[in-house]
């Protein structure tokens, strides 16, 4: 049973209520390079449709996906349903052409799920989502701007 999302408190947050989740978690934790290329997934964080994706909205349109990936609703994210949400982005990549192939880990080389669940108690809080999407979305900014362009995923 899929649970509401909970108020959030971001500048677009009144945008994106019943707006249709396009983001993949995918694209968000690994940062495929043939991903960040693509205008679609720049245009999949953008919430109102201006053109300019805000940081803010970036990071709210990905807390929002707490809920779609929290499959039982216990407010966490166990490996499995994290696993379920890496395979229907790549499913979701797949049908707009494009594919991501796994790389072999190498040594020392953390996983998304572990570099989320900073606690290590084997779940991603919404906390610990939230922070992470803080993160990603600031880290896309590449100019520090507050805006998310497409030379920043250029680079």
């Amino acid at each position: 049973m899929l649970q509401r999302p909970r108020p959030i408190a971001a500048p677009a947050a009144a945008c994106i209520v019943g707006r249709v989740l396009a983001t993949s978690l995918i694209a968000a934790t690994v940062a495929a390079s043939s991903a960040l290329a693509d205008p679609s997934f720049l245009r999949s964080l953008d919430f109102d449709g201006d053109g300019v994706v805000l940081v803010d909205e970036a990071i709210a349109l990905r807390n929002l996906q707490f809920n779609e990936i929290d499959l039982d609703g216990d407010d966490k994210i166990s490996p499995d349903e994290f696993d379920a949400s890496l395979r229907a982005a790549q499913a979701r990549y797949a049908q707009m052409g494009q594919s991501y192939q796994a790389q072999n880990a190498s040594p020392g080389r953390i996983d998304a799920f572990t570099f989320a669940d900073t606690d290590a108690d084997g779940f991603i809080s919404r906390r610990e989502y939230n922070h992470h999407s803080a993160r990603l979305a600031h880290s896309l900014d590449r100019d520090k701007d507050g805006i998310i362009s497409d030379a920043d995923l250029s680079h």
